[in-house]
Formats: structure tokens, sequence, C-alpha cells
């Protein structure tokens, strides 16, 4: 879903958060109040007023700013205009936001390692000066080579897909960022009864099985078909888990669940990633639903997923556990799918021949 920035720049912003702004905003407050009890009344309110600016920045700036965000992240429209978002285009987007972060950074080391050991005249003031400069000048660095970067996103581009192994793939397929949570509770408490501050930790982890059982139908079907390849950088753990999955001594929900709520590319065999990724990709989100993109050959899994959970288990999406029995039926629509690929394939190879 390309979303992998914003979950970045949330990151980079709570770790400034908490290394630049409410780390100094405590020594300062501490400080100023020591140094307002020692007589030292200048000192002390010039650092209680510094304290006054970064409880400004951490709630109305850095705090705004990760809401927006994550605001953003649930907002369907918004993940749609992300996936369609082109190598270039990501490129640029990504340089932006690494821009935003080597402003920051700029800002932060002027100002606590400059300008703040001068107002408070701290000691050792040189080493301080010293390594502000330096900070400051890799954080310019940075931002000249990111500016660069955004005005030529096709440079960016390039450089990559010549580094880039040809079997080297760790796109994400398939990347839950926690948004299945919340849907899935709000279904998990209408059909138990239950508030959410009457949830235990068993609930809890039933409500991820809610929230992962989506794509875990397309997971048992690739580990079944013997379509999952492992790689080098994988947890081994991972290999196990489809092993049990295969012999169905386990839900495929417990393999996203310990994957952090991925599925990358790179764990689908050549021979099946085409259709995966073609299948999953043939639909939109419109109004709260999975539709059919018009035209397409082979089918789409999520509405048809949609379909058959609403006909055959009463329930709605992010509203149901995987069961095998489930899993049995439903799979037909995958065989069905992924024949009817083979068929296209064989045509268009067929085609591109007689041509």
């Amino acid at each position: 879903m390309n979303t992998e920035l914003d979950e970045y720049e949330i990151l980079m912003l709570r770790i400034v958060r908490w290394l630049f702004i409410r780390l100094p905003l405590l020594i300062l407050v501490v400080n100023g109040i020591n140094h307002l009890n020692k007589g030292k009344t200048g000192r002390g309110v010039a650092e209680l007023v510094i304290s006054a600016v970064l409880i400004a920045i951490d709630i109305f700036v850095i705090g705004r700013k990760i809401r927006k965000t994550k605001k953003q992240l649930k907002d369907p429209e918004y993940r749609e205009m992300l996936a369609n978002l082109s190598p270039e285009e990501l490129a640029k987007r990504e340089a932006f936001v690494y821009i935003k972060c080597c402003i920051g950074c700029v800002i932060v080391c002027v100002g606590l390692f400059i300008v703040m050991p001068i107002a408070i005249h701290a000691k050792g003031l040189t080493v301080c000066l010293a390594g502000g400069a330096f900070l400051t000048a890799l954080a310019v660095f940075g931002l000249v080579w990111e500016i660069k970067a955004y005005q030529h996103p096709e440079e960016v581009v390039r450089r990559r897909n010549r580094k880039k192994p040809v079997n080297a793939r760790r796109e994400t397929l398939y990347k839950d960022y926690e948004l299945g949570y919340e849907p899935a509770m709000e279904q998990y408490c209408k059909q138990t009864g239950k508030s959410e501050t009457e949830l235990t930790d068993a609930d809890d982890k039933l409500i991820w099985e809610y929230a992962y059982a989506g794509i875990s139908y397309l997971l048992a079907w690739i580990a079944e078909h013997n379509f999952y390849q492992a790689q080098e950088s994988d947890w081994p753990l991972l290999g196990e888990l489809i092993g049990k999955i295969k012999t169905r001594e386990i839900p495929p929900t417990d393999y996203i669940s310990e994957n952090d709520g991925t599925l990358y590319e790179g764990n689908i065999k050549e021979s099946a990633i085409g259709f995966v990724k073609e299948y999953m990709n043939n639909s939109d989100y419109v109004d709260g639903h999975e539709v059919a993109k018009p035209g397409d050959i082979i089918g789409a899994y999520y509405p048809e997923l949609e379909a058959f959970v609403k006909e055959h288990l009463n329930a709605e999406m992010y509203g149901f556990p995987f069961r095998w029995e489930d899993y049995d039926i439903f799979k037909t629509n995958i065989d069905k799918a992924y024949k009817k690929y083979k068929a296209k394939m064989r045509k268009m190879k067929q085609e591109a021949e007689e041509n």
C-alpha cells in the first residue's frame, strides 16, 4: 500500500518528540525550578520560557502532525491513492518526507546545541557549539541530498533498479498497519455484547484473528499449493509456521501475526506471484465495500471473499475468524481464478508468438 513512509514519519516524529523535546523539557523544568529557588531568577525564568515553547511545539506541532498522519492512514481514498503511485511519484514523496525530517533536525540541532546553551550559559559551551555545528552540518548535507532527489526522482528510481538483484523482492504484498484491529473490534463487540473496556487478553487475541482472517484464505491456498518460498532474511520460525499451515495444525492468521501483519511478494514463488497480485488488486474500495474492477477476467479476491462471508458466514468483513471448513468451501473461488489466469497467460503467449 506504500504507507511505509507515513509509518516512518510517525516513528521519526516520536523519536524527535522524546529525545529532543520531552527529555530536554524535563531537564529544563528541573533546572529552572532549582535556579529560581537559588535566587538565579533570570536564568530560571529563561529556562521555564524555553520549556513553555517546547510544550507548545510538542502539542501543537508534532502531536498534531502525528494525529493527522494516523487519521490519513485510516482513510480508504488516501490508501488507494498511495497504492496507485508510480515509482517516480513514490521516490518524490519519499524525498519530501526526508526533507521534512532534515529540516526538523536542523532546527532541533541549532536550538538545543547552539541557541539554548548560549541562552542558559551552559558549562562546556565550546563542546556544545562544536557538537551542534557538526550535527547541523550533517542535517544540512542530508537536506541538500534529498532536495536533489525530490527534483530528480527518475534518477533515484534508475539507481535503485541498477542495485536491485533480480530475485530480491521485499515489496509488501499485504500489510495491515494495525488498521484492521478497530473494525474487527467493533464487529467482535457487536457479536459478543462486550464493550471495549470489558475486553480481556483472550478477546484481544480473537480480535486480531478477525483482523487477519481476510488475507489468511489466500495465504492458506498459497501454502497448500507449495507456492510459498522462504527468503534468506526471513525469521526461521516463519518457515516452520508455513509447514504447520500445510498440515492444518495452525491457522494462517498465526503466520500473519508473527510476521507483524505482513506478507511479502518475495515469499511467493515466481510461478504464482503474478496471479496473486492481479487477483488481489482486481478491486476498488468503494463506500465501505470491495467492488470488482470493470473488465477483470480472472476474478477479484476481496469482493469474492466479502460475498462469501455475507452469504455463508452471515457476517461482515473483519467480523469472522478463520476456520478450515470455511476455507475448504471458499478455495474453489481461488482455484477457478488461478485456472482463468493460466488460460489468459497461455493465450497472451500464443498471440505474442503469432505476431
